[in-house]
């Protein structure tokens, strides 16, 4: 099997990520905090991988911008 490029690399966890949380959407499943915490880690690595190669500048570029996760404020805003 050939090796993944970083960004196929990224945009297949991205996908595991999704897929996961639609299942526990879908049919109501808890995740721990644990199972949280490394889909999170997954969305942030990424995103870092993608800002980095469509930036090109690299990690010079500082921090990915925020974005607002479904129209909703975050807990520091309310």
């Amino acid at each position: 099997m050939p090796e993944l490029s970083r960004l196929e690399w990224a945009r297949m966890n991205l996908d595991q990520v999704r897929r996961h949380l639609l299942d526990a959407a879908a049919w109501g499943k808890s995740l721990t905090p644990d199972q949280l915490e490394n889909a999170a880690g997954k969305i942030a690595e990424g995103m870092r991988i993608y800002l980095e190669e469509t930036s090109g500048s690299g990690a010079d570029s500082g921090p990915a911008p925020r974005s607002p996760h479904c129209g909703r404020p975050s807990r520091r805003d309310r």
